[in-house]
């Protein structure tokens, strides 16, 4: 991969990348230093990619791997996180840093279900095939994911019974 091709991939897909491991490890260090490791591994890459949403979904698979492992590591497991709402420093309304939080509160493999499916507009086939997981696997967290979901944010306050917004 040329360096000029790299420059075009990050220019594209670093937004993305990052949100993605953000939403997966909840620790916006750690974030940044999978989406730099996932273009570094991009740029040691020596196949090609028929088009950019291929390079993406590429990206994407080596972003979930790494938080994967990270999650598992002993290092990670025994640092505490600061207590800190990222989505106050990009300027999101009350609702959508009330969901954020609330969604940050679902187990990884729910949230990174949400977030390519939501977030990223994925269909459940192509969160499948960059998951490694089968479709009735994503569909079946999809719908878990969304009962928890509703739970939080109903236990929470933030929505009644009927799907009314509450003030947040």
């Amino acid at each position: 991969m040329t360096g000029s091709e790299l420059e075009s991939y990050i220019r594209l897909f670093h937004k993305t990348v990052y949100r993605l491991a953000l939403s997966c490890v909840k620790n916006e260090s750690e974030a940044e230093d999978i989406c730099q490791t996932a273009f570094c591994k991009l740029l040691d890459y020596h196949g090609e990619f028929a088009a950019a949403e291929n390079c993406k979904a590429w990206l994407f698979r080596v972003t979930i791997n790494l938080s994967k492992n990270l999650l598992r590591s002993t290092r990670f497991s025994r640092t505490t996180e600061l207590d800190e709402t990222i989505p106050e420093k990009h300027d999101f309304s009350d609702e959508e840093t009330a969901l954020w939080e609330t969604v940050s509160k679902l187990p990884p493999k729910y949230r990174v279900a949400i977030h390519l499916y939501y977030y990223e507009g994925y269909s459940v086939k192509e969160i499948a095939d960059m998951t490694g997981d089968s479709v009735s696997t994503v569909t079946t967290r999809l719908a878990r994911a969304r009962d928890k979901l509703k739970k939080l944010l109903l236990r929470e306050g933030i929505y009644d019974e009927k799907g009314i917004q509450r003030d947040v």
